[in-house]
């Protein structure tokens, strides 16, 4: 094969990959087929910010769940926090429709909050395949998102330098729900 023969192999060999990747993004589950689809305008919506240590993180985290009047979907990682865990009891009880995605290996912890939400009556399902279910988010009634890089455990807010926003977008909200759909589909 001569030189030019070999680059010509080569380029067809990268295009082939790039096709193959190109059409498996666009196939597996974590893709809505468009970026753009993904793109939110923020200009008229509450953002809080909060910071951990002992920067509010779980009481906005709370009032948010005690204040909801009818959904709550949450995808976590590592969930060990009582006051997190039992405001959305409360909510529970009130009638608020809950859902929890947990980790698996996280939510095999002896601490972790998985039991305790499931002896509730709480649906919570855990991470399967390859990987770990690393999101850290909660969508309230359609309309808020918190997300960040805050676990819900004691030491993340008593230790840890972690972080919430808080967004009040519908628009947004829509894109989390749809990712938390996908995720509570593929885990059953």
């Amino acid at each position: 094969m001569t030189g030019h023969s070999r680059r010509f192999a080569s380029y067809v060999a990268v295009l082939v990959v790039v096709l193959v990747l190109i059409i498996w993004d666009k196939s597996t589950d974590g893709s809505s087929g468009s970026y753009a689809d993904n793109v939110v305008s923020l200009d008229s919506c509450q953002i809080g910010v909060y910071f951990s240590p002992r920067g509010g993180c779980p009481e906005a985290i709370v009032s948010a769940i005690d204040n909801a009047e009818r959904t709550i979907d949450g995808a976590i990682y590592t969930f060990t926090s009582r006051e997190i865990a039992q405001a959305l009891v409360r909510a529970y009880e009130r009638g608020i429709s809950v859902r929890i995605i947990m980790d698996r290996n996280q939510a095999a912890d002896g601490y972790a909050k998985k039991r305790y939400l499931s002896n509730k009556g709480i649906p919570v399902r855990v991470h399967i395949g390859d990987g770990i279910m690393h999101n850290k988010f909660l969508v309230v009634d359609s309309t808020i998102v918190i997300t960040g890089s805050f676990n819900w455990t004691a030491s993340a807010d008593r230790w840890n330098y972690e972080n919430i926003v808080v967004i009040k977008s519908s628009a947004l909200a829509q894109i989390y729900e749809a990712q938390f759909g996908k995720l509570w589909k593929k885990f059953e």
